[in-house]
């Protein structure tokens, strides 16, 4: 199982590398809306369509969606992201409480287009900001040094669980592991990057409302797999699980950073 995590981490790192810096804006949408594809082709699996017709049929509404949705205003997606964010975060606290919400098939699938759709636009915000490489470099840093951090620190002094009934391996002392290993990385990247002290300090705020949104993202995923009776969204990626596994935090954290980033004017 590790063999093949790291084979598969081997080659999935330089093609996120190649998306981030080499990518002119037009094929970087095209390959974001690739994923988010193979993405939706998962979610209708979490949402109870088994059969692959339906689920490719998803697949390409959600393709459509984003191709009718290209022109809309930023702020208007974005915001009804982070609704989404907010209700999710009463989901997971009340869960198993408030699942008849949700536990149609339909509702599900309406739900992977709140998620998926607004970190869609959030990275295409993202790669259109002057400074786009360090600016998508960074969230991904946050979610990964956030992870990597969680994981250390929930090892060691995790008693505490976060969200039992949702994902009893989540400890409180994972939480604010990874929440001090991603803003020191911030901190750091800010300071390399000379950025004025009050943006700056602005810049760690946001960090830290990211940082808790994505831990948001992979507990409502967890949230969804228990409910349906699985554990990972697919088997895509050998030793990783599905595509939907890789991104949970990010679908989180990118619509959430962008739009404060648009909203307080943040510049890289």
């Amino acid at each position: 199982m590790l063999k093949q995590r790291v084979i598969t981490a081997l080659w999935l790192a330089p093609l996120a590398i190649v998306g981030i810096f080499f990518l002119p804006f037009e094929y970087f949408a095209l390959f974001v809306a690739g994923v988010v594809m193979l993405g939706a082709w998962e979610w209708a699996n979490l949402a109870g369509f088994e059969k692959q017709g339906l689920r490719v049929v998803y697949s390409a509404l959600m393709g459509g969606c984003m191709y009718g949705l290209y022109q809309l205003p930023e702020l208007n997606i974005l915001s009804i992201g982070l609704g989404w964010w907010v209700l999710a975060l009463m989901l997971v606290l009340a869960y198993p409480g408030l699942s008849k919400l949700w536990a149609s098939k339909w509702a599900r699938l309406a739900i992977g287009f709140l998620i998926l759709i607004p970190c869609w636009k959030g990275l295409l915000f993202l790669k259109q900001q002057p400074n786009s490489e360090i600016v998508l470099l960074y969230i991904c840093l946050m979610v990964w040094g956030a992870d990597i951090g969680a994981y250390f620190a929930g090892r060691k002094w995790g008693v505490s669980k976060l969200a039992p009934r949702v994902s009893p391996g989540k400890s409180w002392a994972g939480f604010w592991g990874g929440m001090a290993s991603a803003l020191i990385i911030g901190l750091g990247v800010g300071l390399w990057i000379s950025m004025p002290a009050e943006q700056l300090a602005l810049l760690m705020l946001v960090s830290a409302v990211t940082v808790a949104v994505s831990v948001l993202g992979d507990l409502t995923e967890s949230m969804f797999k228990r409910f349906r009776g699985i554990k990972d969204s697919s088997q895509l990626l050998p030793g990783h699980g599905g595509v939907l596994d890789r991104i949970d935090s990010l679908t989180a954290a990118v619509p959430v950073f962008a739009l404060l980033l648009l909203l307080f004017g943040i510049n890289f």
